[in-house]
């Protein structure tokens, strides 16, 4: 009789079970609720598009003004393959990090200098939801990406704009 009333408690390894389960448990809750386990990818991808809106602006100032240095002279992004007819109006560059490519436009006339410049990328599902062929220099302040379409906005008016 006595054997049967010590089976009905907690014993030391049980009580240590408890608390590893709990620890368990709680710090997976807690890092998916922190953003810990959070997917950057989209994140990078704004960075990235950002990057390549101030390379392709340089290279078009450049083509327009000159400004390169001797050493750059006639050279692109590089990730752009043909930069041969400066400067730069529309086309691909690049993967993101979903291994698709990112698309530019450049928006006005390309002998203007200071254009807006839009980068985008399609996103996880690679297909470019947003409307990009209504976009103008006018509505670009207030244009947003639809779906999970990623990119940025750079214009000279006014600072560049992150969008998603």
């Amino acid at each position: 009789m006595k054997n049967r009333q010590n089976n009905q408690h907690f014993g030391t390894l049980d009580l240590i079970m408890l608390v590893v389960l709990c620890g368990t448990v709680s710090s997976v809750v807690g890092a998916s609720v922190a953003g810990l386990l959070h997917d950057d990818r989209a994140s990078r991808a704004r960075v990235t598009a950002e990057t390549l809106a101030f390379q392709i602006r340089q290279q078009h100032d450049d083509a327009l003004f000159g400004g390169a240095s001797d050493q750059a002279q006639g050279r692109g992004p590089a990730s752009v393959s043909d930069s041969s007819v400066p400067p730069l109006t529309d086309g691909q560059m690049g993967k993101d990090p979903w291994g698709n490519p990112y698309f530019y436009t450049v928006l006005g006339r390309p002998t203007d200098a200071g254009s807006t410049i839009v980068v985008w990328s399609g996103g996880p599902n690679g297909r470019v939801d947003s409307n990009i062929d209504d976009l103008s220099e006018l509505s670009a302040r207030s244009f947003h990406f639809r779906g999970d379409d990623v990119g940025f906005i750079a214009s000279s008016k006014a600072a560049g704009k992150p969008s998603r």
